[in-house]
């Protein structure tokens, strides 16, 4: 995204200028490990209940939920071993399908969506990430439609959920089946065009890292990230070195963001390692306390 575009872009009822962005002390010190979260994607062959209590065990402060290992519960009874173990919710993943991909209809993704909002109230989550489907024979017009439509009905739900939506982009190497946005620039304009207070972005730090004037980018468009991704995380290293972005992540943090940081990992060699142990792992890499840079 270019200073150009910024400045093009409308202002809506949910974006706070960066003139109103307060900044940091000085003397804050930022420690992942309060704000650090595991989506139950990463724990991939953990039961439902066996990730609450993992995470519990390794002191891991909140999780996001995956609405597959919902599934394989009753939904009253996924809400009461959240609400019993105490955890927070960072996200559930993952509501969308809006362009009728897998023959899934339009109406069909719209219900789903909104029994998966109405459960992440129950839960008291941060926010339901959002894909929108891939563009599957539409015009990009026209799924564009369909995403800014679902959207507005979705935000209303959200709102009257207590939560948020976090419209994920992809990478297009890995967005095929999921969704025709593949970069924070589309993602916002759809973003813009919904102008709902209750609809936010889900970003990454890694793709950010492809943006160019990054603070300034966050500092126009903070106000609007509902959930932060983590897709990168080498727990062989024990510092914050195992964050191949933990620069991007402090910055996210200096630029006011006061969420979680979910660990989303989608990686077959991740999924076959001992759970635990990559649990301490991040554990000992979230521990360092750093200054802000930006007081």
């Amino acid at each position: 995204m270019t200073k150009e575009l910024l400045s093009q872009r409308k202002v809506n009822s949910f974006s706070t200028p960066s003139s109103t962005v307060k900044p940091k002390n000085n003397e804050h010190l930022f420690s992942l490990s309060d704000r650090i979260s595991v989506n139950q994607i990463t724990t991939y062959h953990w039961s439902f209940k066996e990730s609450l209590l993992g995470l519990l065990a390794s002191g891991i402060p909140a999780i996001g939920l995956w609405n597959r290992k919902i599934l394989d519960l009753e939904t009253d009874q996924a809400a009461e071993l959240v609400i019993d173990s105490g955890m927070k919710v960072s996200t559930i993943s993952l509501a969308g399908g809006f362009t009728g991909c897998n023959e899934y209809s339009f109406d069909d993704s719209i219900a789903d969506a909104i029994q998966l909002i109405q459960f992440g109230g129950q839960v008291n989550a941060a926010a339901i990430q959002i894909a929108s489907g891939p563009r599957a024979g539409h015009t990009l017009n026209h799924a564009r439609d369909l995403t800014i439509d679902a959207l507005k009905r979705l935000g209303d739900t959200a709102a009257a959920n207590g939560t948020k939506l976090a419209l994920k982009t992809m990478p297009l190497s890995l967005a095929r089946n999921w969704t025709f946005l593949n970069s924070l620039h589309s993602a916002l304009e759809i973003i813009d065009a919904c102008g709902h207070p209750a609809v936010g972005i889900s970003i990454d730090p890694v793709q950010l890292q492809q943006e160019e004037e990054i603070q300034e980018l966050l500092s126009e468009i903070i106000s609007l990230v509902t959930a932060v991704q983590i897709s990168n995380f080498d727990s062989d290293i024990t510092s914050r070195d195992s964050f191949a972005d933990y620069d991007m992540i402090e910055t996210i943090n200096d630029a006011g963001y006061q969420g979680f940081f979910d660990l989303e990992i989608w990686s077959e060699q991740v999924w076959q390692s001992d759970y635990s142990s990559l649990l301490s792992q991040l554990q000992l890499a979230c521990q360092t306390e750093t200054s802000s840079q930006f007081g």
